[in-house]
């Protein structure tokens, strides 16, 4: 009897083992939500810091390894859904494949998780919906976002979420099939419901509501990994509208990119003004925040002086970010740091704003 129970005891010890390696071999829980706290799964409070793979569909496999050298522990990954994008084949809605997704993007999405995941960079998902979230960006302009969302004419405040209960219920089940088919992934950090929501004729409640829809029913399928959402079209000056004291596994999030020579978001003290915002919430809500998408436009910084400023606002102040963005910008005075693209359809156009990234990198580390 002692001998079989000492057996049982080390067969148990060695089971325990062998499950703490198999998480720290690429198992390693979730992300969690502790007070003003994102926390590792060994329950440390985690600063993450990296980047956006923001165009679809552009990462390439290679990234994921380059983006840990640089220091990311992050990346944010996107799925495009019902929206006019700049771009061939880029919406993935498609009303008859099962979740409603395009089978050939999710097979993307499924490459750039694997991908990111097995280099232990935790992964953003989120989906994106610019007919979804507005109905009516770049209408002014060009009409091209109101025409392809509302091609009848059937919806004067923008034909979205708020506006379209179908719609809606769409977007959901979409989420419940995503959510359902990523909760076991490893290093799955957060799921991120809907970016930049809301326009003029969208109040703060009823984002709020939606964002409530939206997680309870991820919540059904994939409990345990926390949200991160924002306020009306992601100014953080609207990030309080969209709080909510029962939420417990949420982190709140506002846009800081920097327009240095014009528009409406110029200079450092725009964002150390932004950040305020987002920084009170933290301090009398406890909860955690992060930066989902930051950014400098690098030909109205020639210097990185901004950039510099900009990131060091956030680190000093324990916020963390995915830069926007690292593949896909169109020349090197725009965002991001590889720009350029692919020729001929292969990957070997792409060329790297150096002094960006280095001043990204060292930022990451700090």
């Amino acid at each position: 009897m002692l001998l079989r129970a000492c057996i049982v005891l080390a067969a148990s010890v060695i089971a325990l083992l062998s499950a703490d390696l198999a998480r720290a071999q690429g198992n390693p829980g979730h992300l969690s939500v502790r007070g003003g706290d994102i926390v590792d799964p060994s329950g440390r409070p985690i600063l993450l810091r990296g980047w956006n793979w923001g165009h679809f569909g552009k990462a390439i496999e290679q990234d994921a390894a380059d983006n840990v050298a640089q220091g990311a522990n992050v990346v944010r990954l996107p799925i495009r859904w019902w929206g006019f994008y700049q771009g061939e084949d880029i919406d993935s809605r498609n009303d008859n494949a099962p979740g409603g997704i395009d089978p050939r993007h999710l097979q993307i999405v499924d490459d750039n998780i694997r991908w990111a995941t097995r280099q232990h960079l935790w992964v953003i998902l989120f989906i994106d919906s610019n007919c979804g979230q507005n109905g009516l960006q770049n209408g002014k302009a060009l009409n091209r976002m109101v025409s392809y969302c509302d091609p009848q004419g059937k919806y004067p405040t923008g034909h979205n979420f708020w506006s379209d209960p179908d719609a809606k219920a769409r977007f959901i089940n979409l989420w419940k099939f995503i959510a359902a088919r990523y909760k076991d992934t490893p290093y799955i950090g957060m799921f991120e419901p809907l970016p930049e929501p809301g326009n003029e004729n969208v109040s703060g409640p009823q984002i709020q509501q939606f964002y409530g829809e939206v997680m309870a029913a991820i919540r059904s399928v994939a409990p345990g990994i926390p949200f991160l959402i924002g306020g009306n079209r992601y100014r953080a000056q609207q990030v309080r509208s969209v709080y909510n004291p029962q939420w417990k596994d949420v982190v709140y999030t506002g846009n800081m990119f920097l327009h240095e020579n014009g528009g409406k978001e110029s200079g450092i003290g725009s964002i150390k003004e932004r950040a305020q915002y987002l920084l009170e919430l933290r301090a009398k809500a406890n909860v955690p925040l992060f930066v989902q998408q930051v950014g400098v436009k690098n030909g109205e910084d020639p210097d990185q002086s901004q950039l510099r400023q900009l990131l060091g606002v956030l680190n000093d102040n324990r916020i963390g970010y995915a830069y926007w963005e690292y593949r896909g910008a169109k020349s090197p005075d725009s965002y991001g740091v590889l720009y350029g693209g692919s020729k001929n359809g292969k990957h070997d156009n792409w060329q790297v704003n150096r002094p960006v990234m280095d001043a990204i990198s060292q930022a990451f580390r700090r």
